[in-house]
Parts: C-alpha cells; structure tokens; sequence
C-alpha cells in the first residue's frame, strides 16, 4: 500500500481481493494517510464496500449548492452568479479534490490580463468562500486550495474629487431632474444605491436626519441633513415611495450631459462621495466622523482621506505657536555646540 502524488493531487494505492484499487483523495497528504489507514481497517474487517463510497461533488453541482444556500444572500448575488460561472467554465466537471493550488494561479495570471488586480482578487476571495463552505458542510475533505496562493496587495483606491469652482460649475450645469441628487450626493456622501433606495419614510425633516437602513457594511446609519440639502428636500414632490424617482439610465444621460457643459473630464458619479469626504476632512480633519458618516466597516477605507488634512493642522499649530509666545520666544537661549560637548563630558 502507498500514497503518491500525480498533478499537484494525492492518491492512494492499495490491494483488495487480490485487485489492486486506487482512490483519489485531494490536495492533502495528511488526509491521504488516513485514508489509506482506514481503508486498511475496512479491509481487515470485512468492511471494505467500494460501491458505498461517497462521491464527491463537481465544482459545477457544488456550486449550485453554494449559491442556493449562501451566494444568493448576499447583497452582491447576482456578481457571485457571474463570477461562479466564470469559474464553472474551467472547473465544471472536475470534482473539487482535483482542483489544485496550481490551476488556481494560472486563473490569476489569466484574469490579470483583462481585469485588475482588485477585481482578480475578488474572483479568488470567492473561490476561497467556495472551498471553504464545502469543508464546513462536509463535501470536501482536505487543505482549501485557494488558500495557498496568496493575494497581491491591490493599489490604492482612486480618490477625485472637485474643488470648490468645480462644485459650483457642476450645479449649475445640472438639468433640473439630476440637481436633486447631485446636491444629495455632495452633502452626504451616500452612495449610487443608497440615494436610488432612499425613501421617504426614511427621512425626518423636523430633526434633518436621514436613515440608511440598508448599508454596503451591513450596518444601519443615520446622516445629519444640512440646509442645503433640506431646501431641495421639502421642494421635491411625492409621487411614490422613493424620494427620486428617476430612472438609472436618464440619471446616466443628465450626468454625462452636465459633466460635458461643465467640462469636467475622468470623473464619476461615486466621486461625489470623494468629494463630500475630501472636503469634510479638510474642513473638519475628523476622520471618526467621517468613518461613521460615510459607513466604513473599518478605518483603514477613511485613511485615504488623511492627507488631505496635512496642510490644514498647520493653522493648528500656529495656534499652539501663539500660545508660547508670551512663556518663550526663539533666540532668547540657544546651546552652542562647545557647550553641549562640554555638557555631555
């Protein structure tokens, strides 16, 4: 009896009835050991049925089971169902076990020539979830194979945002049906989705608070409503639940339209919210407010933001400056290197 290896997966080589059998097992030589041990058992005993073995699944009928029990949840469903059909194109019909950690490379090698490398590691963070949900409803026995190769460090997200004239050029540039959201986008920094979904039970006008109760995070926030925003607000008329009912794509025409009259070029919709972050940080410098407002999960998202708010603590200092002028003013002492030698002999 032996265990070897053949493409990256383990088998077992042993004798029954005088027939020699080989089984494959997966990826792990630990789980290769003992399953070549209890087959030696079954053997001794008699109980060696190979007809009653479990079949493990397929990717591609593991994959269904996954995403009815668990993808389908999810709020990015439908970019789950894409992303496991991707996957079931190369791995369809293997079974899970002969997936190796070398296939899952050449995926990522392949999937960087047309995407990024943010996008390649989200098809590879699936891939993990995948294996990982198989081993916790036992329909993989092994090492999860996609948690051999490691991810690579994705760049830093892109961060533009308008200045000031831009701001003002891009209102006044806007078609009366995309003014609303604009202003709403600039003073909360709420994202596409969040505006669209937004209605009007959500909204307390007499407090100027605004509900999110259905975040990216997956945590409900509430979002203080400034002058601004509460004088487009009590204008807009109420045909439905939502509080813009305007559809995604006149939305995608007005915008363009708007970013065209205003001549403003490499900008996006979602850089509203850059631009709602940008400013109230450079005007605030307090990146915990702006964490709680703009609904990040963790800091590390409103960090990007930091710098921006460099130039801005020097007027801070100076304040710290004018309070030591009256205790110590420059000059009035200074140690010469002679007497700092002398100090330190």
């Amino acid at each position: 009896m032996a265990i070897f290896k053949k493409q990256g997966v383990w088998w077992i080589d042993f004798y029954t009835g005088g027939r020699r059998k080989r089984e494959r097992v997966g990826s792990s030589y630990k789980l290769a050991q003992e399953v070549l041990h209890k087959r030696k058992a079954e053997i001794a005993e008699g109980r060696y049925f190979p007809e009653r073995l479990y079949k493990e699944p397929t990717f591609r009928e593991f994959s269904v089971v996954f995403f009815d029990q668990h993808g389908r949840y999810l709020k990015s469903a439908s970019d789950i169902q894409y992303r496991l059909e991707y996957f079931n194109k190369l791995f369809g019909e293997s079974q899970l076990s002969s997936i190796t950690p070398l296939q899952i490379q050449e995926v990522r090698n392949k999937l960087k020539r047309t995407v990024s490398i943010s996008r390649v590691n989200r098809f590879h963070t699936l891939l993990k979830t995948v294996f990982n949900k198989a081993i916790a409803w036992k329909e993989f026995h092994g090492d999860n194979p996609a948690s051999a190769i490691k991810m690579e460090k994705e760049p830093p997200g892109r961060t533009r945002f308008l200045n000031e004239a831009e701001i003002k050029t891009l209102l006044e540039s806007c078609h009366p049906r995309l003014y609303p959201l604009i202003v709403c986008a600039l003073t909360t920094g709420m994202r596409r989705g969040e505006i669209f979904n937004l209605k009007w039970e959500d909204l307390n006008l007499d407090l100027d608070i605004l509900y999110i109760r259905d975040s990216k995070s997956g945590k409900p926030r509430e979002i203080p409503i400034i002058k601004q925003l509460h004088a487009v607000l009590i204008k807009l008329p109420r045909h439905g639940d939502r509080v813009f009912e305007v559809p995604k794509i006149t939305l995608v025409r007005y915008f363009h339209k708007a970013l065209g009259k205003a001549k403003l070029q490499d900008f996006r919709f979602h850089d509203l919210r850059h631009t709602f972050a940008s400013h109230f940080i450079m005007k605030t410098r307090d990146l915990p407010a702006l964490q709680k407002i703009l609904g990040h999960y963790s800091p590390t998202m409103t960090q990007r933001y930091a710098h921006l708010s460099n130039g801005h603590v020097r007027s801070e200092m100076e304040v710290l400056s004018a309070l030591w002028t009256p205790i110590w003013t420059p000059g009035e002492k200074t140690i010469s290197c002679e007497s700092t030698q002398t100090f330190v002999k």
